[in-house]
């Protein structure tokens, strides 16, 4: 990997790690956590795929599988969906 694509990925890091931190909903639930007691640590994972695009050849087809909401949702765990659900994040799927 060169050193300019390196570069850009790192800035792509800072500026999701700077969005994070200044989220006011996101400080807000982790103080709330806080005074309710809890020792708290945010780790959160981010996944970047690209690919080169081919010089001078035109658009070739993506090799990543594009898979749509719902197939992404059908992935998630019960007890996943627990933990999202105590943070407040609902899907529709999701009953009152």
């Amino acid at each position: 990997m060169d050193e300019y694509l390196e570069k850009l990925i790192k800035e792509l890091g800072e500026a999701i790690n700077n969005a994070i931190n200044e989220s006011g909903e996101v400080n807000d639930a982790l103080e709330k956590l806080r005074i309710a007691g809890h020792e708290v640590l945010l780790v959160l994972e981010a996944t970047i795929a690209f690919k080169d695009k081919p010089p001078d050849r035109g658009e070739e087809s993506s090799p990543f599988k594009e898979i749509t909401i719902e197939e992404r949702l059908a992935d998630i765990s019960h007890e996943d969906r627990q933990f999202l659900k105590s943070l407040n994040i609902k899907f529709d799927s999701d009953e009152n």
